[in-house]
């Protein structure tokens, strides 16, 4: 019988993984999340020897619980086993919670359940605790397990495995301990326990590497096993965003390009309007940048797009997003930041540029580097409605800061 409901619980979860490219994975996570509170409150057992019982749905449940994991892992990313990871926590948490709320509703007078008591809630819902306490242990674990085993068992097969049954094993013992600690035959219940999930691990494993081996392409992850790798590891998917990442770069400056700023400026002006905050836009032009190119060679131009570049990225914050508009054109898009706060930075950025130029060991040979800046601000700049006003009133400023004089910060005040 074990076995039937190994192989259902089996064919539902790969099923349901099969399926993810048209139903996403949200299915599978929430089939996990119910299947937990199976867990958790069944209370079947079968006696296999005597006074010997093993618990069924502890056996299979729980198993096909962490295959699921190392399965999302495996095929998937860390991001995606993260979310799976999270998902279970917060549903045993819940479900804790609620066991909790209906025990206490029993007491109350008047109420009354057929089926269940008191006592049974509350032995539910410690169950429960101390499941989602092992569950965390548990799926971080075998993560890193997998890890560590992959450097020295080749194949898929081998990993799988022994991470299976090196996870079920420990959460056997410590949940048995935990739960059943103090009856005689503690002994026996932990044997049973194991013998229990070793052979599921064991079953789970086959099957899993007949659908990877036949149904799915070979891609595995590789890790370094360190606890950070579950929720920060770069897997295929997140190595194609760092591709994309790299894309959005400029290879000269390090700084984003255009095409990464006209992305990001509608939702990040979008934000602002729905959030109430300010935005600010800074385009930043270099004075006589021509002169630098054809007077001293394109070389000595790049380096100075470099060194504005490195000034740019030292002085802007984590959530501004600084980029090489184009040329010698620079722009920096200032989050939460109002008129002021701008031109606050654009001062900081103007007197640091000065600083490293004047530092230099040997000189630059264009000696100083100056800028013109010209910011726009929503909302206080009122002609501004759209992300195309945004740049269009910073671009106007710059061109009156060239036309005035060159070397200076124009923001609405005119300064």
């Amino acid at each position: 019988m074990l076995a039937v409901e190994a192989a259902v619980m089996a064919m539902i979860v790969l099923v349901l993984f099969r399926v993810r490219t048209v139903l996403g994975l949200t299915p599978l996570y929430i089939v996990l999340g119910g299947l937990q509170y199976l867990e958790a409150t069944l209370s079947l057992r079968v006696e296999v020897l005597p006074s010997v019982w093993i618990y069924p749905a502890s056996i299979v449940l729980f198993t096909a619980t962490l295959v699921s994991v190392l399965l999302i892992y495996v095929k998937e990313d860390a991001l995606e086993a993260r979310k799976l990871v999270y998902g279970l926590v917060l549903a045993n948490f819940t479900a804790a919670i609620v066991s909790l709320l209906i025990g206490w509703q029993l007491q109350l007078p008047g109420a009354y359940l057929a089926t269940l008591r008191f006592q049974d809630f509350m032995s539910g819902a410690w169950i429960t605790a101390v499941g989602t306490s092992l569950l965390f242990i548990d799926v971080l674990g075998i993560i890193l397990v997998y890890e560590f085993i992959g450097r020295y068992v080749r194949g898929l097969f081998g990993p799988f495995f022994l991470a299976l049954l090196t996870v079920a094993s420990f959460d056997s013992i410590i949940f048995t301990q935990m739960v059943h600690g103090g009856q005689p035959n503690l002994a026996a219940l932990q044997i049973a326990s194991l013998a229990g999930k070793a052979t599921m691990a064991l079953f789970y494993s086959v099957h899993v590497w007949i659908y990877l081996r036949y149904m799915e392409p070979r891609t595995l992850v590789v890790g370094t096993g360190d606890v950070a790798d579950v929720f920060q590891r770069l897997t295929y998917r997140q190595k194609y965003e760092q591709v994309r990442q790299r894309m959005s770069r400029d290879a000269l400056t390090g700084l984003f390009n255009r095409g990464h700023f006209d992305e990001v400026l509608p939702g990040a002006l979008a934000a602002a309007k729905r959030h109430r905050t300010p935005l600010s836009l800074a385009i930043i032009d270099v004075d006589k940048f021509k002169e630098i190119n054809d007077g001293l060679s394109h070389l000595e131009g790049d380096r100075a797009l470099r060194l504005i570049g490195r000034t740019l990225a030292d002085q802007a914050r984590a959530s501004d997003v600084a980029c090489r508009y184009g040329g010698d054109e620079f722009v920096v898009l200032l989050t939460n930041a109002n008129a002021t706060e701008a031109h606050e930075f654009a001062e900081r950025f103007r007197d640091t540029l000065a600083n490293n130029c004047r530092s230099a060991n040997p000189p630059y040979p264009w000696g100083f580097l100056s800028t013109t800046i010209g910011v726009a601000t929503y909302p206080s700049d009122a002609e501004i409605a759209g992300p195309e006003d945004l740049i269009r009133t910073a671009d106007r400023r710059l061109y009156d800061g060239k036309h005035g004089g060159r070397d200076r910060i124009v923001t609405a005040a005119g300064r």
